[in-house]
């Protein structure tokens, strides 16, 4: 719900009434997926009616990953397909930060959005040229601009004008002497001189201008209270971003190509660019761009808000059906398929929806996992026309399911007191998802729901089956609640008669059955078939290239954080000795934990389960990240279900 504040901050700023001048020919070169400003000046741009988008192009590092962004922020944004083409050839080196995450949604990893363009940024926008002269407004560094005249010289007199956001005359980021080298000029002072030195009419935009264009939160409320689909993609993108208060550097760029922006004011300037990537202005010189002096705060601030938040309709989700029950949660499993505590990055490429949390964590935790804004996963079924608040996690392989199949997890709420958990199945291609409500709220809380009780929106799908294989673990709740989760637990139900307690925490879990060794599962051993009656996959012995002794090293992807009580269990087919040496060890410090175990069954499954004795300080954490079978000369050993836990112990 709206703040009272907010509230009377969107009244204050009714609808701009837009005169009926011609459109303004664009196209957009921008590295959305650093900072956010991008988002909100590609939300800005799209909302402008002045504005007719012809192409929009991606610069910077993984600029391929900034083009399918752009890609999904213009379909889940109801906007009508726009072309969009990524920069090729030497891009300025700087990642994608938590907003790649928009980009691993499944609709444009499967191609449910449209797609960037075969041909190169350059390319996208000299063909744009040729249609009609046009302004180029450049929102990342003038990597894409530059080789656009260095290719194409004939291009220059097909341009109206360039809009560059960048450059500082007098003041820096913090509005205060001395200037510094601005970021989009500095990260290609090459591509800035040529852009500079062109001939062609620019307008420049320097943080003189705009360092002050903080989007406070009484305007972000105000914007992302409208609940568009416009609004919920600016939305999604800050709420992946890794800062508070965006500044608004870009949008004063698309600002500056609307005839009728208000509260901008300009004056003509000779600027050239040094081998620093400073912006010297040249008083007194024949003047080579308008350059962008002052920008009204307040009037530029609920102009740009009141722009994106007017365009399309409130769009919120119905409340969730299938409703079910939390359970209990009942004794050791009888094979846990997944598991994510979010301690460590191990898994992060998986994170498919989701910010680390590291203050509200649950009792004894270090890490959480924040719910973000997304669409829904489901394509076919749900609801595309809104957002939810979301954290979804991808287990990769896409382990095959038990039949009894039980999610345990950790939750805080607060906003609602229902939530939804859906899974996907690999196996036919669909989701399926059951709902809970009166759930407690504004504290961390324990649960667990009986999986085999979803059903896809329809009612249709049939419950979840044994052998199923699985992805995409998801919890869902409504975008204007919060929605924290942690220790995901992805398990077979225990056996009847099972005595043990359900782990304290999970560690590592190795079944084999999908996945490769060496990419899903490094190490040293082989990945082999069961033989029947037994299904699936599990792991074999190999020689020890420098003892000349058969062992299995089972690699666990990375650094685990041990427990006082940490305990492995595996199942396990010993052939040719009755003994082996299981060692939990860390490589990079040398540190081994050994247990021998004699006197072990032959030629038959069995079951072990070993205890190890991590002695730590009080302020020092162990780590492993291996297990080791040795074994003496000629013996082979098949293991499958390895799990390492800490146990019931308190650590």
């Amino acid at each position: 719900m709206m703040k009272p504040l907010a509230l009377m901050l969107c009244l204050l700023f009714p609808a701009t009434v837009v005169a009926q001048t011609p459109r303004v020919p664009v196209i957009i070169d921008t590295d959305i997926g650093s900072d956010v400003d991008d988002a909100f000046a590609l939300a800005l741009a799209l909302a402008s009616p002045d504005l007719d988008i012809k192409a929009i192009t991606t610069v910077g590092a993984q600029a391929d990953d900034r083009a399918w962004i752009v890609c999904r922020f213009l379909i889940h944004g109801g906007h009508k397909p726009i072309p969009v083409a990524f920069g090729r050839g030497k891009q300025p080196d700087y990642p994608v930060d938590w907003q790649i995450q928009y980009r691993r949604h499944p609709a444009p990893i499967f191609n449910r959005t449209q797609r960037p363009e075969k041909v190169g940024a350059v390319e996208l926008m000299y063909q744009k040229l040729k249609e009609g002269k046009l302004t180029i407004i450049a929102l990342g560094p003038l990597t894409n601009v530059a080789q656009l005249l260095e290719q194409h010289p004939d291009a220059k007199s097909k341009i109206e004008r360039i809009v560059v956001m960048g450059g500082s005359i007098q003041v820096g980021y913090s509005g205060k002497a001395p200037p510094e080298p601005e970021w989009n000029i500095k990260s290609d002072i090459g591509a800035a001189r040529a852009v500079f030195t062109s001939g062609v009419p620019l307008t420049v935009v320097p943080l003189d201008a705009t360092w002050n264009l903080a989007l406070t939160r009484k305007h972000r409320e105000c914007l992302f209270s409208a609940h568009t689909l416009l609004t919920f993609q600016v939305q999604t993108l800050y709420e992946l971003w890794d800062k508070e208060t965006p500044v608004l550097f870009d949008p004063a760029a698309v600002a500056a190509a609307i005839p009728i922006a208000p509260g901008i004011s300009t004056t003509d300037s000779r600027i050239t660019v040094d081998d620093q990537g400073m912006t010297i202005c040249r008083r007194g010189d024949k003047p080579n761009v308008t350059l962008v002096s002052h920008i009204d705060k307040q009037k530029f601030l609920a102009w740009c808000v009141e722009r994106v938040r007017a365009v399309g309709d409130k769009s919120l989700p119905a409340p969730p059906k299938n409703l079910s029950k939390l359970i209990v949660r009942r004794g050791f499993p009888a094979k846990v398929h997944v598991a994510e505590d979010y301690d460590t990055d191990i898994e992060k490429r998986w994170w498919m929806t989701g910010k680390a949390e590291t203050k509200d964590v649950p009792p004894g935790g270090r890490r959480a996992q924040r719910g973000v804004l997304t669409q829904d996963f489901d394509d076919r079924q749900g609801n595309m026309k809104t957002s939810y608040r979301a954290v979804v996690f991808n287990p990769v392989p896409g382990p095959p399911m038990g039949p009894k199949t039980r999610l345990s997890f950790r939750y805080k709420l607060s906003g609602t007191d229902t939530m939804r958990v859906q899974l996907y199945s690999l196996t036919n291609g669909y989701h399926r998802y059951l709902s809970v409500n009166g759930l407690p709220q504004n504290e961390w809380r324990e649960g667990t729901v009986d999986m085999t009780q979803m059903r896809r929106p329809d009612g249709t799908g049939g419950p979840l089956a044994e052998n199923e294989r699985i992805d995409d673990i998801q919890f869902y709740v409504d975008p204007r609640a919060d929605l924290l989760i942690d220790d995901v637990v992805l398990y077979d139900e225990a056996a009847p008669g099972e005595k043990r307690p359900f782990p304290r925490r999970i560690l590592f879990t190795g079944w084999f059955d999908t996945g490769k060794q060496g990419k899903e599962w490094p190490g040293d051993f082989e990945i082999v078939n069961h033989e029947k009656p037994r299904t699936w996959k599990a792991a074999r012995s190999a020689m020890n290239p420098a003892t000349k002794q058969p062992w299995l090293r089972v690699h666990l992807r990375g650094d685990r954080r041990l427990g006082a009580a940490t305990e492995l269990t595996f199942k396990y087919h010993l052939a040719g000795a009755d003994q082996m040496r299981v060692e939990l060890a860390h490589a990079k410090t040398h540190q081994v934990r050994r247990e021998e175990l004699k006197g072990l069954p032959r030629d038959r499954w069995s079951e072990a389960t070993l205890r190890f004795n991590v002695m730590k300080a009080a302020t020092e954490d162990v780590w492993a990240d291996e297990i080791r079978f040795l074994l003496p000369a000629g013996a082979t050993l098949v293991v499958d279900d390895v799990l390492l836990y800490v146990g019931s112990v308190a650590n």
